[in-house]
C-alpha cells in the first residue's frame, strides 16, 4: 500500500513538473504579444462585443454626468415647450393659439403628455438640472436597448462598432444640454425595433408554439411606434419597414397585419384624444393641420444637409417632388431587390406568388417555412429593414436640423458595418459624418459630405448581399 501511495505521489509530481515545463516563459516579448492580442480583440474580435457593453455603459453614464456638471445648459426650445404646456394646462386647446418664444406648437399629443410630466418634475424652468438628469437616463436606456439589438442580430458586430455609438459630441448635446423632444421619439422607436427582434427570436425557436407570443410582441411594437409618432411625426419613416416585418411575422396573413395596424392606430388616437376627440371641430382641425403639417416650409439657414444647394432650389416645389420620388424609389428598390428576394428572403416564393396570395388569400397564413423569418438570420433582417427604412427617409428629408441626428444615429454604426466595406473605410465615413454634424453653421462642404455618407450607407446596404446563404439550403442542412 505504501509503495502504491509513493508511486501515485511520484506520478503527480512528474505531471506537475511536466506542466510547469510546458508553461511559456514570462518575458517582455510574451507580455507584449498578450497585450497586442487583448487590444486587437477589444477592437475587432466580435466575441468581445458583449463583454464591453456594460463597462461602456457605466463609462458613458459618468461622462454624461461630467458634461452636465461642466458644460453650460443651452436654451433653444425647452422654454418654448414649457410655455406651450402652460397654455394647454390653462385650458387652451386650439393649436393656432398655443405658442412660445420660438414659435407655435407643431407636435402631437404624446409630446404634450410627456412634457407635461417634465414640467411637473422641473417646475418649468426652475430645475433644469432635474430635466438634464432625466434625459441622461433616457440616453443611457436608449443606448442599452441599442446594445441589446446589436447583439441579438447575431451579425458578429465588432467592438469598434460599439465604441462608435458613444462618440458623437452632437448627440450628447442634443440629450443632456438641449432636452429636445426628438429623444423620446427615438426611444420609443428603438423599443419598437427591439420588440420586433424579440418576436422574431420567439418565432425562430419554435414557429408553432411561439406564434401567439410573437403576435403579441408585434402588437407591442405597434404600440411603441404609435407612441413615437405621437411625440413627433418623423417616426412615420419606420412604417414601410414595419409593414414588411409585420407581414412576415404574421405569416403573411393580411387580416393579422390589419389588426396590428389598427391596434397601433387606436393607441395613437388614445394619446391624442384630448384634441382628436374634442367636441370643438376647430380644435380637431387645428390639431391635424398643426401637428401633421407635411407642407411646412423649413428655413434655409438651419438646414444641415442641403446647404450645397441654392436657397432658391432648396425652397422650390420641384426639389421637394424630386426628394419624394427618390424616397419612394429607394423604398421600392429595397422592397423588390432585397426584402422580397425569393433566393434569400421569401424561401423561394416569387414576387408574383406573394402578390397572388395577398389578393386571393388575405385571411390565410401563406408564408413559406423557408422564409428568412424562420432562420438564424431573421433578427438581423428585422434590424436591417427597420433601420434602412428610417435612413432612406432621413436621406430624402426636405431639411435636417441639428437635433434630427438623434433620429438615426443609434443605427448608423450598425448600418455602416452592414455595408461590408473595409474597417478603415467605415471609420473614415463615420469621422466625415461626425465632422459634418459638428460644423456650425453648416457649409456647402459639410452638407455635401453628409449627404455623400448617407448615400453610400444606403447604397452599400442595397447592393451588399448580407444574406449570402440561401434560406432553403439552410433548412436542408437543419
Amino acid at each position: 500500500m505504501e509503495d502504491n501511495a509513493e508511486n501515485k505521489s511520484s506520478q503527480v509530481t512528474d505531471v506537475d513538473v511536466k506542466a510547469k515545463k510546458e508553461l511559456p516563459k514570462l518575458t517582455p516579448l510574451s507580455l507584449a504579444k498578450d497585450a497586442c492580442y487583448v487590444v486587437r480583440s477589444l477592437i475587432v474580435n466580435p466575441d468581445f462585443s458583449g463583454r464591453i457593453m456594460f463597462p461602456l455603459l457605466i463609462a458613458e453614464s459618468i461622462g454624461l454626468e461630467a458634461i452636465i456638471l461642466n458644460v453650460p445648459y443651452t436654451e433653444i426650445d425647452f422654454s418654448t415647450y414649457m410655455q406651450q404646456i402652460s397654455l394647454i394646462e390653462k385650458g387652451e386647446l386650439h393649436y393656432e393659439k398655443i405658442s412660445g418664444d420660438t414659435g407655435p406648437i407643431v407636435y402631437p399629443g404624446g409630446y404634450v403628455w410627456i412634457y407635461s410630466w417634465l414640467k411637473t418634475f422641473t417646475g418649468g424652468m426652475e430645475h433644469i438640472r432635474v430635466g438634464q438628469e432625466i434625459f441622461r437616463f433616457l440616453y443611457l436606456l436608449t443606448t442599452l436597448i441599442t446594445f441589446i439589438c446589436y447583439l441579438m442580430t447575431n451579425t458578429k458586430v465588432k467592438p469598434y462598432i460599439i465604441y462608435l455609438l458613444l462618440l458623437s459630441k452632437r448627440l450628447h448635446s442634443i440629450y443632456v444640454l438641449r432636452l429636445f423632444n426628438d429623444c423620446f421619439t427615438t426611444f420609443f422607436s428603438t423599443c419598437a425595433i427591439l420588440s420586433l427582434i424579440v418576436a422574431t427570436r420567439l418565432k425562430t425557436r419554435n414557429p408553432n408554439a411561439a406564434s401567439k407570443m410573437s403576435f403579441v410582441m408585434c402588437l407591442l411594437s405597434s404600440d411603441f411606434l404609435a407612441l413615437a409618432i405621437s411625440v413627433k411625426m418623423n417616426a412615420l419613416l419606420y412604417i414601410p419597414g414595419f409593414l414588411v416585418i409585420s407581414y412576415y411575422l404574421c405569416n403573411e396573413n393580411l387580416l393579422k397585419v390589419l389588426f396590428v395596424c389598427l391596434f397601433g392606430l387606436f393607441i395613437f388616437i388614445g394619446m391624442n384624444a384630448t384634441f382628436l376627440l374634442n367636441s370643438d371641430p376647430d380644435v380637431r382641425k387645428q390639431f391635424i393641420s398643426g401637428a401633421f403639417n407635411f407642407s411646412r416650409q423649413f428655413l434655409y439657414k438651419w438646414t444641415v444637409n442641403w446647404k450645397f444647394l441654392s436657397e432658391e432650389v432648396f425652397s422650390s416645389r420641384q426639389f421637394q417632388n424630386i426628394l419624394l420620388a427618390c424616397h419612394v424609389g429607394l423604398l421600392l428598390a429595397f422592397l423588390f431587390y432585397k426584402w422580397l428576394d425569393p433566393k434569400t428572403v421569401t424561401g423561394g416564393k416569387s414576387k408574383s406568388k406573394m402578390l397572388k396570395d395577398g389578393i386571393l388569400k388575405p385571411f390565410q397564413d401563406t408564408i413559406s417555412r423557408n422564409n428568412i423569418i424562420f432562420s438564424g438570420r431573421s433578427t438581423a433582417f428585422v434590424f436591417d429593414v427597420m433601420a434602412i427604412s428610417n435612413l432612406i427617409g432621413v436621406l430624402c428629408s426636405r431639411s435636417l436640423h441639428y437635433q434630427f441626428l438623434s433620429w438615426y444615429f443609434f443605427s448608423l454604426p450598425y448600418l455602416l458595418f452592414r455595408t461590408g466595406l473595409p474597417d478603415i473605410i467605415i471609420l473614415a465615413l463615420f469621422i466625415i459624418h461626425e465632422l459634418s454634424w459638428d460644423t456650425y453653421p453648416s457649409t456647402p462642404l459639410s452638407s455635401g459630405a453628409l449627404v455623400t455618407v448617407l448615400v453610400l450607407v444606403v447604397l452599400g446596404n442595397l447592393f451588399h448581399n448580407q444574406y449570402k446563404r440561401k434560406v432553403s439550403n439552410e433548412k436542408k442542412q437543419q
